[in-house]
């Protein structure tokens, strides 16, 4: 239950702040702005996260971790208020307490970055890479699977940009077109 909850939650954040953003006064140029530093913010938050706190070696993320590793066809997903909590608050915090203009379109790129995420993670863990139709989203599979083979690399789901910039990105090895992957 949690797990399609999450999802839900996930889907509706993006929704709720770009209706924040437009209850104020917007242009395209600060919408856009906002939206593409959020989605990269979010996209070094993912990789900081799960590199140095669920591969830290200790602690109850690390373990919770530790078990989607060995255990990756089970759907697994942070409690479902999460995101709307923990996205109210960094809204309540830049958009009220800091007056920062943009502050609802900022949060709405960092939240569509996390409801991808989800969606991306979710796909990697449910189908086979040859039944996926984009040759971008089976390069994204690739990377995780390697991660999951060698979990010191490709700790970014969304983009390999910081496992680049942090030396961290192992490429995958090529497959023939006619092997099938699990």
């Amino acid at each position: 239950m949690n797990y399609w909850a999450s999802y839900v939650t996930d889907f509706t954040c993006p929704l709720l702040f770009a209706y924040l953003g437009t209850r104020h006064h917007w242009n395209w140029p600060s919408v856009i702005f906002s939206f593409l530093s959020g989605w990269t913010v979010f996209s070094l938050i993912e990789y900081s996260v799960h590199r140095w706190l669920l591969h830290a070696g200790e602690g109850l993320l690390f373990r919770l971790h530790e078990s989607h590793h060995q255990h990756p066809e089970e759907p697994s997903a942070f409690f479902f208020p999460t995101s709307i909590v923990v996205l109210t608050l960094a809204w309540l915090l830049l958009d009220r307490a800091l007056h920062l203009d943009g502050a609802s379109f900022f949060i709405c790129g960092v939240a569509s970055g996390y409801c991808y995420f989800g969606l991306l993670h979710h796909l990697e863990h449910t189908t086979r890479i040859n039944r996926i139709p984009f040759r971008w989203l089976q390069k994204r599979w690739a990377a995780h699977s390697v991660h999951h083979r060698l979990d010191h690399h490709n700790f970014g789901v969304i983009t390999s940009f910081w496992d680049l910039v942090f030396r961290t990105h192992q490429s995958s090895k090529k497959r023939e077109r006619s092997e099938v992957v699990p």
